[in-house]
């Protein structure tokens, strides 16, 4: 696969896209009291849930945007308004401009719902919402847009990349990262681990690849504890470990990894943790608390807790490059080496 050469910033109109979620947001902090009640009294967020009934995980994603837009501030473990919100975001406020953000709300989207998912009717998440070709090549071309030439960038000059024959490209979707691998190393063949429906519409998507015949699908579940082959010298994931928001099931699962892996194999993670400024900033805000909606735990892995994991995991940690603001998702990348057998 040979990658396009981007030289813009794709984050500008992705960041943008997001801020366009702002109306129902904003709105639905309206609608569920929030600005009234931080009007009476500073409140933490625990004691916030407790008096509006709503989720305190989901209320916590939903403070986290409105603090990135001004219209909160947080002092210690305190909740208040802001002078901008003080004067249009509540009811008492003779220039309330609640009727104007009303307008600019939307039926639609993933946002449509948030009052009710505040309120604790939030769906079980549906794993089968990437199961579709447009999703599926939406997100390779996603990829394509700056992280998928970041990633490659970090990975091709690693030594341990450059000795590996066997890889597994983890929860890989169509294989596009595998395929960006390959073409930097002629003797690697690369293992897509995926759902089933995924693994079959991505081989008929990947046919004519010209390192299709180096690239094996493979369908499995977490769920039901499928496995995940064993002997690789490069083992990838890529905004999948989310799904694992606690330090119990995260080692659970590098532990099944290490396993699969060769001793002195290297391990990368290609993850959101958080830090980042500015747009980019709210533009997690806002994917985080659409996360949390949706009914999926997490959308960003701490470096201090991945990195810890990894340790207890029998890896070790030698590689890092930090997220680049440029792309849409800065992610941190982390490279591990597998320094002991665990049990």
């Amino acid at each position: 696969m040979k990658l396009p050469e981007t030289k813009t910033a794709y984050s500008e109109i992705h960041n943008l896209m997001y801020k366009s979620y702002l109306p129902n947001i904003i709105y639905a902090a309206i609608e569920t009291g929030i600005f009234e009640q931080l009007a009476m009294e500073p409140m933490s967020c625990e004691k916030l849930s407790d008096v509006l009934e709503t989720n305190e995980r989901l209320t916590e994603s939903l403070l986290d945007v409105l603090i990135a837009i001004g219209y909160l501030e947080r002092k210690q473990s305190l909740y208040t308004l802001t002078d901008l919100a003080k004067e249009y975001l509540i009811q008492q406020s003779e220039v309330n401009q609640i009727g104007a953000i009303k307008e600019f709300v939307s039926k639609e989207g993933p946002f449509a719902n948030l009052r009710q998912a505040l309120k604790g009717v939030i769906p079980e998440f549906n794993q089968d919402a990437w199961s579709t070709e447009e999703s599926i090549r939406g997100i390779e071309q996603g990829a394509k847009a700056g992280s998928l030439q970041n990633v490659l960038a970090f990975v091709k000059d690693l030594p341990e990349f450059k000795e590996a024959k066997k890889m597994c490209d983890f929860a890989g979707n169509s294989g596009y990262y595998a395929y960006a691998f390959l073409n930097e190393n002629p003797v690697l063949h690369a293992h897509v681990y995926d759902l089933k429906e995924v693994c079959k519409i991505s081989e008929e998507i990947k046919k004519n690849e010209s390192d299709f015949k180096r690239v094996s699908y493979h369908s499995f579940d977490l769920n039901a504890d499928d496995g995940f082959g064993k002997g690789y010298d490069f083992f990838f994931s890529s905004h999948f470990l989310y799904k694992y928001d606690s330090s119990e099931k995260l080692v659970s699962l590098l532990k099944k990894i290490n396993k699969s892996m060769k001793t002195g194999g290297l391990f990368v993670s290609n993850h959101l943790d958080g830090k980042v400024n500015g747009d980019d900033h709210l533009t997690l805000c806002i994917v985080e608390l659409m996360t949390r909606s949706m009914g999926f735990p997490t959308h960003c892995l701490q470096e201090d807790f991945l990195k810890a994991a990894l340790a207890e995991s029998g890896f070790e940690v030698q590689y890092r490059k930090a997220p680049d603001n440029c792309l849409a998702y800065p992610c941190l990348l982390l490279g591990a080496v597998k320094t002991k057998e665990v049990n």
